[in-house]
C-alpha cells in the first residue's frame, strides 16, 4: 500500500474524520457503511483497503474489515494496521441510521 496501481480492484480509504463534536453518536459508522454500499455498486471494485492506528482496529472490526497485519507504513513513532474489506454481497441493504 505505497504505491499506486491504477485500474485494480481495489480502493484505499485514506482518511475517515468525525469532527470531534459528533463523535461517539454512530456518525462515523453510518459514513462508512454508506461509503462502503457506494463503492459496491461500482463495476470492477473488488475490495477496499485502508490503514489505521491500533486503537480503531475494533471500529472497523466491527465494520466488516479483517486485519491483514502490520503495515510497512510509519508516520514519525506511529505504526499501522492494514485492514481489508471484500465488496461483496447484497447491494441493497438498509440500515437504519438514525438521520
Amino acid at each position: 500500500m505505497t504505491t499506486h496501481v491504477p485500474e485494480t480492484p481495489t480502493v484505499h480509504i485514506h482518511v475517515l474524520s468525525v469532527h470531534r463534536h459528533c463523535r461517539q453518536q454512530g456518525k462515523g459508522s453510518v459514513l462508512l457503511w454508506r461509503y462502503l454500499q457506494y463503492l459496491r455498486c461500482l463495476p470492477g471494485l473488488r475490495r477496499a483497503l485502508l490503514i489505521c492506528e491500533e486503537f480503531l482496529v475494533p471500529f472497523y472490526r466491527k465494520a466488516g474489515f479483517k486485519e491483514k497485519g502490520p503495515s510497512a507504513i510509519t508516520v514519525a513513532q506511529m505504526s499501522f494496521t492494514e485492514m481489508e474489506y471484500l465488496l461483496g454481497g447484497a447491494v441493497f441493504e438498509r440500515r437504519n441510521s438514525g438521520c
